[in-house]
C-alpha cells in the first residue's frame, strides 16, 4: 500500500555507520523460513483501522521466492492485493501484479522482467470517468531488489547497530525504481498491542514515505513487531499471540 508502506547500488554507508557485508542477500535468504506471513494491525490516529498480511514461500528447486500482500486502510476505503516473485539469490524482481482500490477507483499494475527491464502497464480506472494507462519500462539495475521483499526480509537482515546497506528497489505500485538505505540502531523498548519488546530499529530512508521497522532478537530470525510510517500518524503493530486452546 503505497500511501502506507511507500516498506539497494552497491552497499554504501551513511555518516557514522559501518557498511554491512556484501553477502547480506544470501544470509538473509538462508535464514528465511520456507514459508511465513507477517500479520500486523494498522493503527491510524491511535485507532485500529486495518491490517497488513505479507506472506512468502520459498521454491528452492526453482530458485524463486513467491510473495503476496493483502492490506487495508478502512477509513479511507483502501484495499490492496499483490502477488509476485523474485530471484532467491539476488532478490531481483521477476514479476508482480497489483490491484489497488480506493473508494470507487482501481489502479492495476502488471510488470515482468524481460531482458533486464521490468516491462508492463499501470491502468487507472474510475467509474463514469474513463480509463488512463501508462507503460512501465524500468531497467533492472545491478543489485535491484523488489520493494515488498525488503519488508519480509527485515526479519533476517544480518544487521547490527551501526550497520548500513543501500540498494535500488523496484516499487511495484509506482512501476518505478528508487534508491534506499537501511541503517540499524538500538531500538530500545517499544510498546505494541502485543506487549513491550526490546528491539533493533531499521531506518528505511529514501522511500516515500519512509519507515522505521522495529524487530526483536539479536541474530538469525527476528520478528517485526512495529512499522512506523514517518511523517504520518500511522503505524503497524504485531497482533497479540493467540490464546492457547484449553482442552
Amino acid at each position: 500500500m503505497k500511501t502506507i508502506l511507500t516498506a539497494l547500488l552497491p552497499a554504501i554507508a551513511v555518516a557514522g555507520a559501518a557498511a554491512a557485508r556484501d553477502d547480506w542477500r544470501a544470509e538473509a535468504v538462508a535464514a528465511l523460513p520456507q514459508s511465513g506471513e507477517m500479520h500486523l494491525q494498522l493503527i491510524n490516529n491511535d485507532e485500529a483501522d486495518g491490517f497488513m498480511r505479507l506472506g512468502w514461500v520459498r521454491d528452492d528447486e526453482s530458485g524463486i521466492i513467491r510473495f503476496y500482500d493483502r492490506s487495508m486502510l478502512a477509513s479511507q476505503e483502501i484495499y490492496e492485493t499483490m502477488a509476485g516473485s523474485i530471484h532467491a539469490d539476488t532478490l531481483a524482481p521477476i514479476e508482480v501484479a497489483v490491484r489497488f482500490h480506493q473508494q470507487s477507483a482501481i489502479l492495476s499494475v502488471e510488470a515482468a522482467a524481460q531482458d533486464g527491464v521490468m516491462v508492463g502497464r499501470r491502468t487507472f480506472t474510475q467509474p463514469l470517468a474513463g480509463q488512463q494507462s501508462a507503460e512501465i519500462n524500468t531497467p533492472v539495475t545491478d543489485g535491484m531488489v523488489m520493494r515488498a521483499a525488503v519488508f519480509f526480509l527485515s526479519q533476517t537482515l544480518p544487521l547490527e547497530p551501526g550497520d548500513s546497506i543501500g540498494f535500488d528497489w523496484f516499487s511495484s505500485l509506482a512501476g518505478a525504481a528508487g534508491t534506499v538505505t537501511i541503517t540499524a540502531f538500538e531500538g530500545g523498548a517499544v510498546d505494541t498491542i502485543a506487549g513491550r519488546f526490546d528491539t533493533l530499529r531499521l531506518e528505511l530512508r529514501g522511500a516515500s514515505p519512509e519507515n522505521d521497522i522495529y524487530v526483536t532478537g539479536n541474530d538469525g530470525l527476528r520478528q517485526v513487531v512495529r512499522i512506523d510510517v514517518i511523517g504520518q500518524p500511522m503505524r503497524f503493530e504485531a497482533y497479540p499471540a493467540p490464546e492457547p486452546v484449553v482442552e
